[in-house]
């Protein structure tokens, strides 16, 4: 909808929300580490990968064979600073980080069982549920707020889901005709993690 009417109306977009060096939402992932090390259960990568510098001289050599490239310094890289709950602070934060009943990564490690499980998984994310009590939070030392302490029930946590709308519909990340179906996944979500433990 927002390039519809930027061509046809001349309305200019929702403005970028990516992590910057800048505001301090663009951080190194090493810097992340100890928040996510304190969530039970949660290990942090072994290894981050990071693409380095290749040179690969002249194209060929004297004998007219491609020589191997020279690995040079890795480029720096950056991910989106994260909340207390282990969830992104940049980008478009879609309720389920605006309402949170987990933490949500990008990235997610190897299973023991494949071999090198402090490797990261490629294009795989985590769901990391909240502890559904406070006395679960405290069993476990769980530095994240239970969804019982945050919401209460199910309708509260409807409500503040529907809150959290508001905003993301006037910056124009979310679509009017969407708000109930938007709602409607929460509450599904809301019961599946109450219905697994």
């Amino acid at each position: 909808m927002n390039l519809d009417r930027w061509i046809s109306d001349g309305v200019e977009p929702p403005p970028s929300s990516f992590p910057r060096l800048a505001d301090g939402t663009a951080v190194t992932a090493e810097s992340t580490a100890a928040l996510f090390t304190a969530i039970p259960g949660v290990r942090f990568p072994d290894r981050i990968a990071r693409p380095a510098r290749l040179d690969f001289g002249p194209e060929l050599d004297a004998e007219g064979i491609a020589g191997e490239p020279k690995a040079g310094a890795p480029y720096p890289s950056f991910v989106s600073a994260v909340d207390r709950d282990g969830n992104e602070v940049a980008g478009l934060r879609p309720p389920e980080l605006l309402a949170p009943l987990a933490t949500f990564t990008g990235w997610n490690l190897r299973h023991p069982d494949q071999g090198a499980p402090g490797n990261l998984m490629s294009m795989i994310g985590s769901t990391l549920p909240l502890p559904l009590t406070r006395v679960e939070r405290e069993r476990t030392a769980d530095p994240r707020l239970s969804i019982q302490e945050r919401y209460g029930d199910r309708a509260s946590y409807l409500a503040r889901v529907r809150e959290t709308l508001g905003p993301a519909l006037a910056a124009r990340h979310v679509l009017a005709e969407d708000v109930d179906a938007i709602v409607e996944r929460a509450g599904q979500l809301w019961d599946f993690l109450h219905g697994r433990r």
